[in-house]
């Protein structure tokens, strides 16, 4: 949807429309807020990091705070789900292995995952060597294991249909004829309005500029935070990296053995280098009927701003995840060597590696906030598993001031320090 004619006055103004501008379109909607979405490259685009056909959803956190979201944003998929009647989450076994005592990654580790779910008594089961995984996996070849791997089984996890949860927000908002879109129209000026509360954007797409107003702002603008955040005074600060990951999918063999959504904790030293992970085969687009994806969870491929991008997959990293899957993955699941639709996806990582969400400061660090504004960066390329309570959130936080689930958002705080520096 792209009018000719946008108006110009909104109750709620989202800037960017993957799955995160959308989940937040249906909350507000749904609330009886007229709502225009504003994505640079369009709805449905294949640039963002909302792109591509599954996520990971797991109850499987390093700490309590994400596993509480995760509980209560597992609750609202399946309220989703149900009410629309369409397959939002597929759900699976997920394993989590790797070295027992291995380094702490962006994903946690083995041992603190554990601790997690013991101390909230969240059901699991432990495998305590490389023989028991095999033997509860067979895809995984024993010899390709170390010594020290052990294995966490969590049975509520799932496998998320990307595009299906996308078009079930667009969908459910589009029906309340309260939401308003504007396809490929950049957004080249957020301001405070001068004399009343509320925020201007100015806007451009085919040499033409567009300006609407709304009284309460969300932005969720993925790698182009910067664009966004210099109307507030704010620029990210130099931790802040752009990660190109490449990911492919492999046809499988006939009779596989069974292959459960995986994450594989292979590091040695605490970066992400030797940390894959892989899904099982779903039906979430015919053309990737009976193939799997797997990819590396690291990257050589990261930059400083979104102009620097370079198109493709890395051949290097490619290559190592080639090599790593003939030794991991059984012959009989896959030829690891014949890969098919590689592809990219980009994640904005903030200096920690944590996502950041909540109200817009009005200084780096401060505690003081922009009235009726909120933000998210990071989500949907690391925490696609949030987005529903995530959409709920902004919009409580842009139009209330305040969300009831501030206590475990508190480790993705907008004012933790070296997110932002001031703006020149």
């Amino acid at each position: 949807m792209s009018p000719n004619t946008p108006e110009t006055h909104y109750d709620v103004l989202i800037i960017g429309g993957g799955i995160l501008g959308l989940a937040s379109a249906y909350y507000a909607t749904a609330r009886g807020l007229k709502t225009l979405v504003v994505d640079q490259y369009g709805i449905g685009n294949d640039t963002n990091s909302s792109k591509g056909l599954e996520r990971m959803f797991r109850l499987m956190q390093d700490n309590e705070s994400e596993a509480r979201l995760a509980e209560a944003s597992l609750a609202i998929w399946t309220e989703l789900q149900r009410a629309s009647g369409k397959t939002l989450l597929a759900s699976d076994d997920l394993i989590f292995f790797g070295h027992r005592d291995a380094p702490m990654t962006t994903e946690g580790n083995v041992q603190h995952i554990k601790h997690t779910m013991d101390s909230m008594g969240m059901p699991y089961e432990y495998l305590d060597s490389p023989a028991a995984i095999h033997k509860r996996f067979p895809m995984f070849n024993l010899a390709a294991m170390p010594d020290d791997y052990v294995g966490l089984v969590q049975a509520a996890s799932a496998s998320i249909n990307v595009q299906e949860a996308a078009r079930t927000f667009l969908f459910a908002a589009r029906q309340t004829d309260l939401l308003h879109v504007l396809d490929k129209h950049a957004v080249i000026q957020v301001a405070p309005l001068k004399d009343q509360a509320g925020y201007t954007l100015l806007t451009e797409a085919d040499g033409r500029s567009v300006t609407v107003h709304g009284k309460h702002l969300i932005t969720c603008p993925g790698v182009w935070a910067d664009s966004v955040l210099k109307g507030f005074g704010l620029k990210q600060a130099p931790g802040w990296k752009i990660w190109k990951m490449s990911y492919a999918y492999w046809p499988l063999k006939e009779n596989p053995p069974k292959i459960p959504i995986w994450f594989e904790f292979g590091n040695i030293d605490a970066s992400d280098q030797g940390t894959f992970y892989g899904f099982p085969p779903l039906d979430f687009s015919p053309d990737r009927h009976n193939m799997v994806k797997m990819s590396a969870d690291y990257t050589y491929d990261t930059y400083d701003a979104p102009s620097a991008i370079q198109p493709g997959v890395n051949p290097r990293l490619m290559e190592e995840l080639v090599a790593h899957l003939d030794q991991l993955i059984a012959p009989n699941a896959v030829d690891a060597t014949q890969y098919q639709h590689a592809g990219t996806c980009l994640y904005s990582m903030s200096p920690d590696g944590k996502l950041v969400i909540g109200r817009i400061p009005t200084a780096p660090g401060q505690q003081s906030f922009h009235a009726g504004a909120s933000m998210c960066v990071m989500e949907s390329g690391r925490a696609f598993k949030y987005a529903p309570l995530f959409g709920r959130i902004l919009v409580e936080l842009a139009v209330d001031g305040h969300t009831r689930y501030q206590h475990d958002l508190d480790i993705f705080s907008s004012t933790r320090d070296g997110l932002f520096e001031p703006s020149t």
